[in-house]
C-alpha cells in the first residue's frame, strides 16, 4: 500500500486560489486513464535503491515546492514511486493536479481532470543514466492496481507513457504532448501493466469440483 503524504499536500501553501479550486467529484469526473511520467529535473541528488524513507519524503517535499511555484498545485503528481520500491501517495484522487497538458480526444476534458499521475523519480531517458528497478517496477505496478481498485475508475483503464497519451486541443485538433517521458528503458513496462488480467474462472472451478465430487459419491454408493 502507498505511503500516504495526501493530507500534507492538500493545503493552502500547496494548492494556489484556494483548496476548492482543485477538488474534484469523482462520481461526475471518473478517472478515464493513468499517465506514467519520469521526475527528470534536478530535484536533487539522485536516489537509489537504498535511499532512505526520509530521503523520499525530502524528495517529494522538493517536486511539491517546484510544481506550486510553476503550475500553482503540488506535486504535479497523485504518485511518485521510487527505485527502493516503495510509493507515495501525494496528491488525493479527488483532485485534478498538473502533470498532463491537453485534453482527451474522446470526451474534450483536460486530462489532468480525467487522468490520474504517476511519477517514476529518476532519469529514464538519457543514455548513461538511471535503469529502473525491480524495485521501482513494482511500486509503478502497484500504483496502477490501486489506481483501477478505485470505485471511481472505470473498467480497463490504460496507462499510457506520459508522451504517448492521445490529446487534443480545445478545438479538438491533434496536439501531441512533445516529451520523451517517461523515457525509452521505462516505456517497455506499459506493455505489462496493460495486459488484460487473466478472467477469474473461480465459479467455474467450483462447479467442476462440486460435480466431480457427486459422481464421486455416486460410484461409492453404487
Amino acid at each position: 500500500m502507498a505511503i500516504d503524504l495526501t493530507d500534507r499536500y492538500f493545503a493552502p501553501e500547496f494548492m494556489r486560489g484556494g483548496m476548492a479550486r482543485w477538488k474534484l467529484d469523482r462520481d461526475a469526473w471518473p478517472v478515464r486513464a493513468i499517465v506514467l511520467h519520469h521526475a527528470a529535473g534536478w530535484y536533487g541528488p539522485p536516489l537509489g535503491p537504498d535511499a532512505s524513507h526520509r530521503e523520499e519524503e525530502e524528495r517529494v517535499h522538493s517536486l511539491a515546492r517546484d510544481h506550486h511555484a510553476r503550475f500553482g498545485i503540488g506535486p504535479g503528481y497523485h504518485y511518485v514511486a521510487f527505485p527502493s520500491g516503495r510509493l507515495y501517495a501525494a496528491g488525493k484522487a479527488g483532485t485534478h493536479r498538473a502533470h498532463t497538458k491537453g485534453r482527451n480526444p474522446e470526451t474534450g476534458r483536460y486530462w489532468n481532470v480525467e487522468a490520474i499521475g504517476v511519477c517514476a523519480l529518476g532519469d529514464y531517458e538519457r543514455s548513461g543514466r538511471d535503469d529502473p528497478t525491480p524495485g521501482l517496477r513494482d511500486a509503478i505496478e502497484e500504483a496502477v492496481e490501486e489506481i483501477r481498485g478505485f470505485r471511481f475508475t472505470l473498467p480497463n483503464t490504460p496507462v499510457f507513457g506520459h508522451g504517448a497519451t492521445p490529446t487534443v486541443d480545445a478545438s479538438g485538433d491533434s496536439a501531441p504532448q512533445a516529451t520523451s517521458c517517461p523515457g525509452r528503458r521505462l516505456t517497455p513496462l506499459l506493455a505489462t501493466v496493460n495486459r488484460p488480467a487473466p478472467p477469474d474462472v473461480s465459479a467455474e472451478l467450483a462447479a467442476i469440483r462440486a460435480a466431480a465430487e457427486a459422481i464421486e459419491r455416486k460410484l461409492r454408493a453404487a
